[in-house]
Parts: structure tokens; C-alpha cells; sequence
């Protein structure tokens, strides 16, 4: 454990011991398995141990995306850590799969000790059947409780929210929660003004294009833009630097029934314990409240609105998954569409953006296509050679591995050495001084080996894992070398997005999450057609 670092790992969950208003339980608080974990240490270890401490405060245990998680493990595998330490096996984790691979595989292929204290659990001490089946048992009762808790969370809620008691983490557009109670909404006023504005153009009859474009055109904060200078951490999946009104989000503002005054719980849920995937519920399931807040339009309002909003749309549910659009407008970073007679790509919100530009941008669909795709053919060239270079220069570990067996016979020898120098001392064949001397010596250089051996074996590691990840990427770049037709599916394994300005001038953004296409291009390539 010489410098390496001890991990003490403490998890809170919102939900623990949290069901229908109850206190969470102080045995698990930060504080109590601060406290305890340390008495154990201190208990066990010496007072000169150096430890580092990782907190997740309002983590589920049912996965393991933690931010102080992923800290901890990103320094394991740097090797700074030598052992981690949580107070029982629910705080480090409650899927027992997951768990047990941590357990089993990944920590011992680290070469890290792992210690609940709660469940007598040493990986040191514990070797064979037994242990291992215990552990497992542990993890699937945690798994079972974390389930159970789930569905007690969820009914202790659904009983709030028949109460009328809004449950939301967010807020919705227009409204605000009650200071005096957190789960009652009240209206925000300069958000209000303009839900009502929107509802009251389309009880008119102004269609949906013609309320976004009025917006934009009066520079109205968008929705996000009001939650952020409200200093609400609000974020869309996709950021754009022009935040504009759309079509989308002013039909569901239209279709929303909380500015009917009402309440509405178990819209969706998630797809299994401890996922974010969401899967909608059938209307039948939803928990319906009315008059719980302050209604910002009336119900023939609503009802007219909605009427001649949509009075002309059906409602028509796609047939598969469609690929991620690539071809964006430079100007307002919406996708680009084919126009009526698929010729031409164009600004898909060109009517509602109030920016002249995005009017502009009529480029030919072919002649677009076949500059990306010969781009692409050329990007694919480059970097398949260039990974068949590094593949090559990578696959010679065999010095490394050498080099690794070397040190580790020396180090093997020098320890001997050690035994051997102490041995001459005491029959009085080496002087005090010499042996001290000798032994110092050997003792420095046995410590810069175990320094340098882990990193040597994390090399080594890295180097396999590169060469793999490297023939997975030339398996997929050997289909786009001989692209010929404008795959969007294909193309997005290599693009990010394509920037169109003009039918002069597109900007082509490579994904660079691949370490390779740093070594043959820049972060992004501006071309002229």
C-alpha cells in the first residue's frame, strides 16, 4: 500500500429510507458512514495511512454512474489507489451484477483490496466458495430491497399526487413553486403573460409557424433561456448558441392540461429499476388532479386553441427508428429537409427563425451529397491507413513485455539480496555501516521498480485495448473507403454534424471521440463545393 491511497466510498441516496415524508435513516447518513468507516481504519490500519475520500450524495445505487464513482475508478486504474472501503455492500452498489464483476474481475485484475466493514468482508481473506456465495447473496438482497424501495417510492408518491401535491422535479414553462410549499405551482408571471399570448393566437386561428416566427421575431426569451436566467439548471440535448421558438414547442405548450389548473402524475415510467430509458403510459394510468393551481387559460381557451391548431394534423406513428439527421443550417443549427420536389435541402425552420440567412439556403441536393460522400471516402482513406500504422507500431509489445519480465526478476533477486545483506551483518561478515548502506540501496531501487512495474502493466493494457478498438474502427471505416450512396446511418459513424452556409461552403464536424482522427485532422474541415 506504500503510495497508494486508501478509498473510502460513501453513497447517500434521495430515496433511502425516504418513503412518504420520513426521515432518511441516520445510520446511513454521510456523517454516520463517515464515522464509521474511519474507526475501522483506525482500528486496522496505521495512523500514517494516506486516505481519499469519494462522496455520492443523491445517487441511486441500482447503477453506477456516479460522479464520484467514476473519479474513483478513473484513479484505480491510474493506480493510485490501493484499497477501497465502504461501510456494506448496498452503499458501493445495489445491482448484484454489476457488484459481483467489480468484485470478481475488476478489482482483482487492479490488484485492489476491497473491504465492506458492516459485512465482515476482507477480498484478502476471503478466498473459495464460500465467501464468493455470500457476497453473491448479499448483493442479490440488495438488489431485491432496492426494487422493493422503488415501488414503495412510487406509491408513497402517487398517494402525494392524488392529494393533489405537484411531485415534479421541474417546473413547467409558466409556472414557479410555492416558497411556502415546494409542491404547490404558482404562476410566473412574465412566463404566464406569454403562455397566455400563445394560447390566445391560436384560439385566433394563427398557426403554429406563424406564433413561433412572432416570438422570435419580438425576441422573446425561449423557455430555456427563462429557466437559465432564472438560474434553473436546464439543459436540451443538443445545445444550440440560437436559442429559438419552434414549432414543436409551441404544440406541446398547446396540448399541456397544467395550464388547465391541473395536476397530472405517472405520464411515464422508467423502463426497469435504476434506468433512464422512459416508456409513456396509456392516458388510463395517469393520475388526473384538477384545481390544485391557478389555471393561466380556461378551458374553451384550450379547447379552441387546440381545436384549430391541430384541426388539420394527423397524428402518425413512425414505422422504425430514422437516422440521426448530419445536414444542419449554419445560421440557426437546425436540420436541413428536402424541399417539395427533393431536389433541394433547405432550412426546415426557415418560416419561424426570423434570421434572413436560413432563407437563403437552397443547395442542390446532389451535388451536396457527392461532396460529403467524396470527403468521407477521403477521411476514411487516411485514417484506415493511418490505423494500420498504428496498429502495426502498437502490436510490438514484446520489448515492453521483456522489459517487464526483467524488472520483475530483479526485483525478486534484490529481495533476496535484502534477506542475504541481513544474514552477512549478523555473522559479522559486513560492517553496520556497509549493511545500512547496501540496504538502502537496494531498498530504493526495489521501490522504483514496484513504481514502474504497474505502470509498465497498464501499458501493456492500453496497447491490447487499442489494437482491439483499432480493428472494430477499421471493420467499420472498410465499408466507407467505397461509399457510393449517401448513407446517413454509415455517414454518422464518422460525421457529427455538416454545417451548410451556402452551396459554395459547408463545414463537415468529424467525430472526434476517436483518439486516431486527432493524428490526421484537425477538429473540423471547412470545404468548398
Amino acid at each position: 500500500m506504500e503510495n497508494k491511497k486508501m478509498a473510502v466510498y460513501i453513497r447517500l441516496s434521495d430515496e433511502d429510507g425516504n418513503v412518504d415524508g420520513i426521515v432518511k435513516a441516520e445510520s446511513n447518513s454521510v456523517s454516520a458512514q463517515r464515522i464509521l468507516i474511519r474507526d475501522y481504519i483506525r482500528r486496522n490500519f496505521s495512523d500514517k495511512t494516506d486516505i481519499q475520500e469519494y462522496v455520492d450524495d443523491g445517487f441511486s445505487g441500482t447503477n453506477f454512474s456516479r460522479p464520484s464513482f467514476q473519479r474513483m475508478m478513473e484513479d484505480a486504474k491510474k493506480g493510485r489507489i490501493s484499497c477501497i472501503i465502504v461501510k456494506d455492500f448496498s452503499r458501493f452498489g445495489r445491482d448484484h451484477l454489476e457488484t459481483g464483476n467489480y468484485l470478481e474481475r475488476i478489482f482483482p485484475l487492479l490488484g485492489i483490496r476491497f473491504i465492506s466493514v458492516n459485512d465482515q468482508f476482507d477480498s484478502e481473506d476471503c478466498s473459495g466458495m464460500t465467501g464468493g456465495m455470500s457476497v453473491a447473496l448479499k448483493n442479490i438482497i440488495n438488489s431485491m430491497y432496492s426494487r422493493d424501495l422503488s415501488q414503495k417510492v412510487k406509491s408513497a408518491m402517487g398517494t402525494r399526487a392524488t392529494r393533489g401535491e405537484y411531485m415534479g422535479a421541474l417546473v413547467p414553462y409558466g409556472y414557479v413553486k410555492n416558497p411556502e410549499n415546494v409542491h404547490q405551482l404558482i404562476p410566473d408571471e412574465e412566463a404566464a403573460e406569454v403562455v397566455r399570448l400563445v394560447f390566445t393566437m391560436a384560439a385566433e386561428g394563427r398557426k403554429k409557424p406563424e406564433i413561433a416566427r412572432y416570438l422570435n421575431e419580438q425576441g422573446t426569451p425561449t423557455c430555456m433561456e427563462h429557466f437559465q436566467k432564472m438560474g434553473l439548471k436546464r439543459k436540451s440535448h443538443r445545445e444550440k448558441k440560437k436559442k429559438l421558438w419552434s414549432v414543436t414547442t409551441i404544440g406541446d405548450m398547446l396540448r399541456n392540461e397544467v395550464y388547465l389548473g391541473k395536476t397530472i402524475w405517472n405520464k411515464t415510467r422508467n423502463s426497469d429499476v435504476g434506468s433512464k430509458r422512459q416508456i409513456k403510459n396509456d392516458r388510463s394510468e395517469w393520475i388526473i388532479m384538477e384545481g390544485t393551481h391557478e389555471p393561466l387559460v380556461s378551458q374553451e381557451v384550450f379547447d379552441t386553441a387546440n381545436e384549430k391548431a391541430f384541426m388539420h394534423e394527423k397524428r402518425i406513428l413512425p414505422a422504425g427508428r430514422k437516422a440521426q439527421p448530419i445536414l444542419f443550417c449554419a445560421y440557426c443549427g437546425r436540420r436541413l429537409d428536402l424541399n417539395s420536389w427533393g431536389n433541394k435541402y433547405r432550412c426546415s425552420q426557415a418560416a419561424i427563425t426570423g434570421i434572413a440567412e436560413c432563407k437563403t439556403i437552397h443547395v442542390d441536393k446532389e451535388g451536396l451529397e457527392n461532396a460529403i460522400l467524396c470527403c468521407t471516402r477521403t477521411m476514411a482513406e487516411m485514417v484506415s491507413a493511418e490505423a494500420a500504422r498504428k496498429k502495426k507500431e502498437w502490436s510490438q509489445t514484446e520489448a515492453i513485455e521483456e522489459q517487464l519480465k526483467r524488472m520483475e526478476a530483479e526485483r525478486k533477486r534484490l529481495s533476496s539480496r535484502k534477506l542475504r545483506l541481513y544474514e552477512d551483518y549478523r555473522s559479522g561478515s559486513i560492517t553496520k555501516e556497509k549493511y545500512r548502506k547496501e540496504y538502502e540501496k537496494t531498498a530504493s531501487r526495489i521501490l522504483e521498480i514496484e513504481e514502474r512495474l504497474p505502470e509498465l502493466k497498464e501499458e501493456i493494457v492500453r496497447i491490447k485495448e487499442r489494437v482491439l478498438h483499432m480493428k472494430e474502427r477499421e471493420a467499420e471505416l472498410e465499408g466507407l473507403t467505397s461509399l457510393d450512396t449517401f448513407d446517413k446511418g454509415k455517414l454518422a459513424t464518422v460525421i457529427d454534424r455538416v454545417m451548410v452556409y451556402s452551396e459554395e461552403q459547408i463545414e463537415i464536424v468529424w467525430k472526434m471521440d476517436d483518439w486516431f482522427f486527432s493524428e490526421v485532422a484537425g477538429e473540423k474541415e471547412v470545404l468548398a463545393l
